[in-house]
């Protein structure tokens, strides 16, 4: 009996902290995972003619269910139906690569990490350095923000809906979210 309360304990645990901070907590946990990945892709496919716009949309379509993993267990909670829900959240992941294989394919077109690092040089009043191999890094973080907005947004429009379609089917109806329409 002790080990079927545990799971509900953990939830509980961490329905005590708030949504917004645990997406939060979790997307720079994944998103840490997803670059780390991404330009470990970069330097192993770049020097073999793939553009990084095509490895970052390679990479993650294969990191869509696991970044949705992490949100289950971190911050929305267990769907009842874990596939229902993954296919449910795909078109956010899926936007949010288009989002990020057109802004990277852009950073990389105008060599968004080399403009960032003579600038940083001028700044710091330094001689950038001369490298054989560009990474992606800057152009990640850019990338990374801005995928992290997009998908907050609609993951939170996503999920909250079907939250609200679990809570109502599982508790009464309050007198606030009967439709009179439908009473006559």
């Amino acid at each position: 009996m002790a080990s079927s309360n545990k799971p509900k304990l953990i939830h509980d645990s961490l329905n005590q902290i708030s949504q917004t901070i645990r997406f939060f907590a979790n997307g720079l946990f994944s998103q840490t995972l997803f670059m780390t990945g991404y330009n470990l892709s970069i330097l192993h496919f770049e020097h073999l003619g793939y553009s990084p716009s095509t490895i970052y949309a390679i990479f993650y379509m294969l990191y869509i269910p696991v970044g949705h993993f992490l949100g289950c267990i971190f911050v929305f909670g267990w769907p009842d139906n874990y596939m229902a829900n993954l296919l449910s959240n795909a078109p956010v992941g899926l936007s949010a690569m288009a989002v990020g294989t057109v802004l990277t394919g852009f950073l990389s077109s105008i060599e968004f990490d080399a403009k960032v690092e003579a600038w940083s040089s001028q700044l710091m009043g330094t001689v950038p350095e001369v490298k054989e191999e560009e990474g992606e890094f800057y152009a990640s973080l850019v990338v990374m923000v801005v995928t992290g907005v997009w998908t907050y947004l609609l993951c939170m429009y996503v999920n909250a809906s079907d939250e609200k379609k679990s809570t109502k089917k599982g508790a009464a109806v309050s007198p606030y979210d009967k439709d009179p329409g439908k009473e006559l």
